[in-house]
């Protein structure tokens, strides 16, 4: 059974153990489990290494092959969990009549050497073994070289029958090589795993045509996730340049706004100042115009004349002497009548018949003359003198300042 599964940050949480000393089991968050994992004892391999060991297995060279399984164990209160992410191929030479698999001295100097090279970090859980066909008496010579060279609970075996094709994990429990019923293989980057692999790629055993293929796609997906994520923060750091351009432009905006208003209340203030100042002058000029005596102040918004000042005051006091004079007067007058009583009256009376013959005498003489359709003054003139000879004189009689502009009814006055 095979079952893909991504687990997201909220499974792998879920899925932590913790002891009571607080120890975290860090599960990986792409996986794929094959057959059943449901033990308190899990193994994961990663997916550049699983495909490592398999292209040694079912590579070109049919003798037996083995190798270095390296990673970490992992332990919680609940379960152990063992994860494999390196793989080292073990030189096994034929000499001195040795056939086979075996871990001598020789052998592990050079698998340390490589541990040393390409995976510091990383400790021994285990090794692999892939034979054309997996006997009793094979299996047994395998138990007692896993007793030998890898003893411990958690230390494992990764057995490939190439004749039947099957791959299965086993475990030390209870002395004996137990197979489990499952594993989990995960991805991640795995740059060691990498760099080991394409070093080794030269070595005819290494990798068949086939698993080249295999090799390629791998990293080419890797390549394209790295592009990727480089593009994402390619996107995020123009979307933050965009973000600071609109804020700059919004900002000149508002300023060029707030200066253009400014501006325009000012231009309007100015105009305004300019207007009240134009009509200061302007009434300062219509509303008096003094004569160059200071005598008369003429208002031109209503046509009349009023006197100034001096004249007012001028006024005043030939007003007061004119009464003054007038007491006198009658105070003489009345002495003068109480004394000769019947001259004076007669003076009198021929003084004010005198005075009203000279204003009778002063007053010119005029008619009226009653306005009808389509006169003129022209036309009067003409029908009452006989000329015009009085037309300016009737013109100044009447205060007319068009001469043509008389209504029907108007009264004239002629000379």
């Amino acid at each position: 059974m095979i079952e893909i599964i991504c687990n997201g940050d909220d499974d792998a949480k879920d899925k932590v153990g913790k002891t009571s000393k607080n120890t975290v089991i860090r599960r990986p968050k792409n996986i794929k489990q094959i057959g059943d994992v449901s033990s308190n004892r899990k193994i994961y391999i990663e997916d550049y290494a699983f495909t490592y060991i398999r292209s040694i297995a079912y590579g070109a060279e049919p003798e037996e092959q083995a190798g270095i399984l390296l990673g970490e164990c992992q332990k919680s209160q609940d379960e152990k969990c063992l994860f494999i992410k390196g793989v080292i191929k073990a030189r096994i030479m034929e000499e001195d009549g040795r056939q086979g698999i075996y871990f001598d001295e020789k052998v592990w100097n050079g698998i340390y050497a490589d541990v040393e090279k390409y995976f510091p970090n990383l400790d021994v859980v285990g090794w692999f073994a892939a034979l054309p066909d997996v006997t009793t008496e094979r299996m047994q010579y395998l138990r007692r070289l896993h007793l030998d060279n890898f003893a411990g609970n958690m230390k494992t075996l990764y057995l490939i029958n190439k004749a039947d094709r099957e791959e299965s994990f086993y475990l030390y429990e209870n002395g004996d090589l137990r197979k489990q019923k499952g594993y989990v293989c995960f991805y991640e980057r795995n740059y060691e795993m990498q760099e080991y692999m394409l070093q080794k790629r030269g070595h005819k055993s290494i990798e068949a045509p086939e698993k080249d293929k295999v090799m390629k796609s791998i990293r080419t997906i890797i390549q394209e996730k790295e592009e990727q994520k480089l593009q994402k923060k390619n996107a995020v750091f123009m979307y933050g340049i965009s973000s600071f351009m609109v804020v700059v432009v919004l900002v000149i905006g508002i300023n060029l706004m707030n200066s253009y208003e400014k501006m325009k209340n000012l231009d309007q203030s100015l105009n305004t100042i300019a207007l009240q100042m134009s009509n200061m002058n302007d009434n300062s000029g219509d509303n008096a115009a003094e004569v160059s005596g200071g005598i008369v102040s003429v208002n031109k918004l209503d046509g009349n004349v009023y006197p100034t000042q001096a004249e007012t005051q001028a006024q005043e006091q030939q007003n007061v002497q004119q009464n003054t004079a007038g007491q006198q007067s009658a105070g003489s007058s009345s002495i003068t009548q109480q004394t000769i009583p019947t001259e004076t009256q007669a003076s009198q009376e021929t003084a004010s018949q005198g005075a009203a013959s000279e204003e009778a005498a002063a007053e010119p003489e005029y008619e009226s003359y009653i306005v009808k359709s389509g006169d003129t003054i022209m036309n009067i003139c003409k029908r009452h003198y006989g000329d015009i000879s009085k037309f300016s004189e009737i013109i100044e009689l009447n205060d007319l300042e068009n001469a043509d502009q008389l209504y029907v009814g108007q009264e004239i006055k002629l000379p």
